[in-house]
């Protein structure tokens, strides 16, 4: 029973995190936001018996990432918004009857479900989150894989870091 109640505080924590991550509007209150949803997916893996991979999404996520992200925000400085026009503002009210919509379709879902676990007690997992069998999943089954995502997260740091040197060089900076 207290697990169920963790992971629906978890839950709905990182789903709310979430949602502030993409709705605030100053970059260091949405990073902070964002290490609130890392933090409680951490939480998550450690109810799926998972305690390395969530050591590791503190670590390498909440940790490194966002402090990299909090770098970058750092180094470009308080800048105002630009002024544009909202071209999809007359499409409001159908964004919000699509998302509520939506919303009741989930629950009406999660409602009527037949999945095994959502109502009674879940069954033992495996060797799932041992750091032996996550190096051994990286290197047996998912290391093209891995190798593509580390590839394209040093093309995006390199990107990231190309843009704001443009940025401030086009602003009279160093």
């Amino acid at each position: 029973m207290g697990e169920r109640i963790v992971f629906t505080i978890a839950a709905a924590s990182a789903l709310s995190f979430g949602t502030l991550v993409i709705t605030l509007k100053e970059p260091f209150r949405a990073t902070v936001a964002l290490i609130g949803t890392l933090l409680s997916v951490a939480v998550l893996f450690l109810l799926l018996a998972a305690p390395f991979v969530a050591a590791i999404q503190v670590i390498v996520y909440a940790g490194a990432i966002v402090v990299l992200f909090l770098f970058v925000i750092a180094y470009l400085g308080e800048r105002p918004l630009a002024e544009i026009g909202d071209r999809l503002g007359r499409l409001q009210a159908f964004v919000w009857l699509a998302v509520i919509g939506l919303a009741i379709q989930g629950f009406v879902v999660l409602a009527n479900t037949q999945l095994p676990g959502i109502r009674d007690d879940p069954r033992e997992v495996g060797d799932i989150g041992s750091p032996e069998a996550i190096g051994r999943s990286f290197i047996d089954d998912y290391i093209v894989v891995f190798e593509a995502t580390s590839l394209a997260l040093l093309v995006a740091a390199v990107g990231a870091v190309m843009l704001a040197k443009r940025a401030v060089k086009s602003e009279g900076g160093r």
